[in-house]
């Protein structure tokens, strides 16, 4: 699964393969780097015979994190696990990437290196 978390939209809406859910749930999203948990409320928008479909309300503030990675997410109702998985959360960060392009001058471009072979005995 693939949630695009931008900071002007931290309502979103996901699907999971449980029909047939009722009650309040809880939407737990575990980092992989740091294992600390971020726990959300999940309104149950629409369930059916084969799907249901939550609404999940990110913290403020998240969408402009360097939050972007793979993530575990779980769906738990009174601390029992409904499904859990792996997420990718991706969100839109400020900034730029940081790298910087390496450009060669002339005075090394045309440098050749000498070889030296040791023999074999």
């Amino acid at each position: 699964m693939t949630i695009l978390v931008p900071e002007t939209q931290l309502t979103q809406e996901i699907s999971i393969n449980q029909p047939q859910l009722a009650g309040l749930y809880d939407f737990v999203l575990t980092s992989q780097y740091s294992h600390q948990p971020i726990i959300m409320a999940a309104t149950l928008i629409e369930t059916n015979a084969r799907y249901s479909t939550l609404e999940i309300t990110f913290p403020t503030g998240f969408g402009d994190a360097h939050k972007n990675g793979v993530y575990n997410w779980r769906l738990e109702q009174n601390l029992v696990t409904i499904e859990a998985g792996l997420v990718k959360i991706i969100t839109e960060p400020g900034g730029g990437l940081g790298t910087t392009n390496y450009t060669s001058t002339p005075e090394t471009e045309e440098r050749v290196a000498e070889v030296f072979y040791r023999p074999n005995y």
